[in-house]
């Protein structure tokens, strides 16, 4: 399966935590956060680095399917 952008509206991605002080959280995320490999929470609540799973992988969730982020030890 090839993966692809979750898009919601305009432009917005729907995100899947795994691990880390996010795990299980979902949001919805503007697709420009998802262009790297890695992304990145700077605060103020907490820090955190997750990455695309791989490979991709989907999670059912409340809001529809969003794409799995692990955490980066």
């Amino acid at each position: 399966m090839t993966a692809r952008p979750l898009d919601y509206g305009s432009g917005m991605t729907l995100v899947f935590h795994w691990g880390g002080p996010r795990h299980g959280e979902v949001d919805e995320l503007p697709s420009e956060a998802l262009a790297s490999s890695v992304l990145v929470y700077d605060g103020p609540r907490w820090f955190g680095v997750y990455e695309h799973f791989q490979p991709a992988r989907t999670q059912e969730t409340a809001g529809g399917p969003a794409q799995v982020w692990v955490v980066r030890e």
